[in-house]
């Protein structure tokens, strides 16, 4: 078994993901999907990660009506990992920071205080149809998958 799990934050309007798998054998960058709408206003889109270890794989915009997908620039992510053991065993971080202007730019918003955004987190494993997530699903087809995105309200600790 395969445990991973992901943190988010805002700072200066940037979401920052940080993610923790406890795996000595990742699989450079195909381990772990993210889906994130970070203004569920528009439901004609969100953006859709492919990353790992090694770095990003892919970085695009799919509309969940039509299925179709745009490429996004991935170079506009910082996107930094590191791979350490502990007591508990091997694990591997990867921290994506999306910047507010890309936020911005594609769904004109500027995250704050009490914002919603939108959110899904996909382990995939080697044979590449099998899935955890942190919200299940039934069905293995991504652009689906913004069906069981779930809300997080952002707040000021």
């Amino acid at each position: 078994m395969v445990f991973c799990y992901i943190k988010q934050y805002v700072s200066d309007g940037c979401l920052k993901l940080c993610t923790y798998c406890f795996d000595s054998e990742a699989q450079g960058k195909k381990d772990l999907q993210l889906c994130l709408n970070p203004n569920p206003v528009h439901t004609e889109k969100f953006f859709h990660l492919e990353f790992g270890i090694d770095g990003i794989n892919r970085f695009e915009l799919i509309n969940p009506h039509t299925g179709e997908t745009t490429d996004a620039d991935a170079g506009r992510l910082q996107y930094r990992s590191f791979r350490t053991n502990d007591q508990q065993g091997y694990y591997w971080c990867g921290e994506i920071t999306v910047p507010a202007q890309l936020i911005n730019e594609y769904f004109a918003t500027f995250l704050e205080e009490k914002s919603i955004i939108l959110l899904n987190f996909y382990r995939i494993f080697e044979n590449s149809t099998d899935h955890a997530s942190l919200f299940p699903d039934s069905e293995n087809n991504i652009f689906n998958k913004h069906r069981t995105m779930e809300e997080f309200i952002i707040l000021n600790y």
